[in-house]
């Protein structure tokens, strides 16, 4: 069952189980740190209530948000166990082996070649996640996507294997568009140059090379304009770089990463030769933000491209992960606002706060209610969309401008 997406009605997983003989043991997969509040409480809840009707039922966290928010689940009673999370003793021997068995399933790589056309849900328009490497090298304050590997890190995965996976699918389907669900694609910039070859090249060895395309999460200081070309040959068409500000103290004071700016614009400029779209995160509201800084980082944005990022600015907002650094941060510096699967913030900043207060207005009253009606198959959403995004931007650099002249 997935119980991240609910397209469709489906049954509860208490009445699935309650239709089912001889389930002992629940493994329920929490990976996106994107599902951590509303949305995570409505999965504890599912697991709540399976449980209060199978009393017997061991359930099994696994994946890098049931760690990083493994207290909340425990104390909510959804899960009995995390693996790689707190220490847990499990009596029964068979859940014993099964944690066991769990833990080292982190560090090898599982083969998709068994499933066939009647597991996958999916047509030969889906865009299907596969996966080639876990975890993430680079260790940014507000990410907790490492939060279950052993000792952090990143790990790779053989790329031969991917993309035999890849091709069962293609045949299995018909699909032809493929999503890496990784965190951090290339690891380092020689890792990466070499992942990309061995992409492009067993894609060719397969009779596959020119058929699919491929979307990737990558860190720009992996890349170089060489790698970007060969990522494209191999069918890349999108990536996704984690941008997250153009403030360089922000960048790395305070979001721990390790970017630099001007090597980034030489990788999206290459990605621009090669017809490879760079898709960006951006975060422009977190509780330091100031009306000076803002400024600064709209007519930075403005400069780089806003058509790149896809997300509108009300939208545009630090996630507080439980058991992150930064959580640690805004809560010595009380900011934090605390509560069961919930974390946010206060901008500590009058005057952003108060331009981030007007912002979120705006898009509840101007934008949210006509995003309610649009849909992509429906012509001229998208048209839509965009003339929303354009309004919300002409808005802010205007509310910003106004607000910093009358700070001097």
């Amino acid at each position: 069952m997935d119980a991240y997406y609910r397209g469709r009605p489906a049954a509860t997983l208490a009445d699935t189980l309650a239709d089912a003989a001889g389930f002992d043991v629940l493994v329920v997969h929490l990976f996106t740190s994107d599902a951590y509040g509303p949305r995570l409480r409505r999965i504890a809840d599912e697991l709540l209530a399976a449980r209060l009707r199978r009393p017997r039922l061991t359930v099994i966290g696994f994946g890098p948000l049931a760690v990083s928010a493994a207290g909340e689940l425990m104390a909510h009673g959804a899960v009995d166990h995390v693996v790689a999370g707190p220490t847990t003793v499990a009596a029964d021997p068979f859940v014993a082996g099964l944690l066991t068995h769990l833990r080292a399933h982190l560090a090898v790589y599982t083969s998709l070649r068994s499933l066939t056309a009647a597991d996958l849900p999916y047509g030969a328009d889906s865009v299907v996640s596969v996966a080639a490497s876990r975890g993430c090298r680079s260790r940014c304050m507000f990410c907790a996507y490492n939060a279950d590997l052993p000792g952090g890190g990143w790990r790779d995965m053989p790329m031969t294997l991917v993309v035999d996976d890849i091709a069962h699918l293609h045949q299995a389907l018909g699909a032809t568009t493929f999503a890496f669900s990784d965190s951090d694609f290339g690891g380092t910039r020689r890792e990466c140059a070499r992942r990309g070859t061995d992409l492009r090249d067993r894609l060719r060895a397969v009779g596959l090379a020119g058929t699919l395309t491929f979307a990737i999460s990558v860190r720009a200081e992996t890349l170089d304009p060489h790698t970007v070309g060969v990522l494209a040959d191999a069918g890349v068409r999108t990536m996704l770089i984690g941008v997250e500000s153009f403030n360089p103290d922000t960048l790395h004071r305070i979001y721990g990463k390790r970017q630099d700016l001007t090597h980034l614009r030489e990788v999206v400029a290459a990605a621009d030769d090669a017809g490879v779209t760079t898709v960006a995160s951006y975060i422009l509201w977190h509780p330091w933000q100031t009306v000076a800084g803002l400024r600064t980082e709209l007519e930075a944005l403005d400069r780089f491209g806003r058509h790149r990022i896809p997300h509108f600015m009300a939208r545009s907002r630090l996630e507080v992960i439980p058991g992150t650094v930064i959580e640690r941060q805004i809560a010595a510096d009380g900011l934090l606002i605390n509560a069961p699967f919930h974390r946010a913030f206060t901008i500590a900043d009058p005057g952003a706060a108060a331009v981030a207060d007007a912002l979120t207005e705006w898009f509840a009253t101007t934008a949210a209610p006509v995003l309610a009606g649009l849909h992509e198959a429906e012509p001229g959403s998208l048209d839509r969309l965009a003339e929303l995004k354009i309004a919300e931007w002409a808005w802010l650099t205007e509310t910003v401008n106004r607000e910093a002249a009358c700070h001097g």
